[in-house]
């Protein structure tokens, strides 16, 4: 069973444009909710805990992870990273590509091309299915988290969630993936320029 959880800070139009999105182009999933931080109260870190612990109170296989500031305009491959995610246990999660955000990105043409030599194309033999391989960083762009991940331990109090979940996946012997061929397009596209007012990590 894959659940969904939305990550919200602002309670403005990014969220319903997200939401809108997202069921326009994603399979039938099982349960969504829509973590609302727009008070400011968790913390970036705090709204992930939540999403992930409402994720295994549901008992879900997978999670599919979803800032309210990210579009989609083509379909989600949910049950084929799934699938991935089965077969390939040592992987803590699959990423859709996103366009070029940093400046460094844009300048390389994209978040692998930054530093291709750490990430490598694999391919399931039977399935003929792909993801690109790495141990660069536990990324909270939009990904499918299977259970395995969700149940790690991990603590943060400032800026580094991405880097604790990494630290934590890592130490359990996990590597991280984005889906599909190195040199596919952006699968969804990154639109929030700023942080809400009184957000925190």
């Amino acid at each position: 069973m894959t659940v969904v959880a939305f990550i919200s800070d602002r309670g403005d139009r990014y969220l319903p444009e997200c939401l809108g999105s997202f069921c326009k182009h994603a399979p039938r999933v099982a349960s969504t909710r829509v973590i609302d931080d727009s008070d400011h109260q968790l913390g970036m870190a705090g709204a992930v805990q939540a999403a992930w612990q409402w994720a295994l109170e549901e008992d879900a296989d997978f999670l599919f992870h979803v800032e309210e500031d990210f579009r989609f305009d083509a379909h989600l491959p949910l049950y084929k990273m799934a699938a991935i995610l089965n077969a390939q246990p040592h992987l803590a999660q699959l990423v859709l590509k996103r366009q070029p955000w940093s400046d460094a990105e844009k300048v390389a043409g994209g978040q692998i091309e930054t530093n291709p030599d750490a990430y490598t194309q694999r391919e399931d033999a039977w399935s003929g299915l792909e993801w690109v391989e790495h141990e660069t960083l536990f990324s909270l762009n939009p990904c499918l988290i299977p259970a395995r991940t969700l149940r790690l331990k991990w603590a943060s109090g400032g800026l580094g969630a991405e880097r604790a979940i990494t630290d934590a996946c890592l130490a359990a012997g996990m590597r991280f993936g984005y889906y599909g061929n190195r040199y596919d397009p952006p699968r969804c596209e990154h639109v929030g320029h700023q942080r809400s007012a009184g957000h925190r990590w």
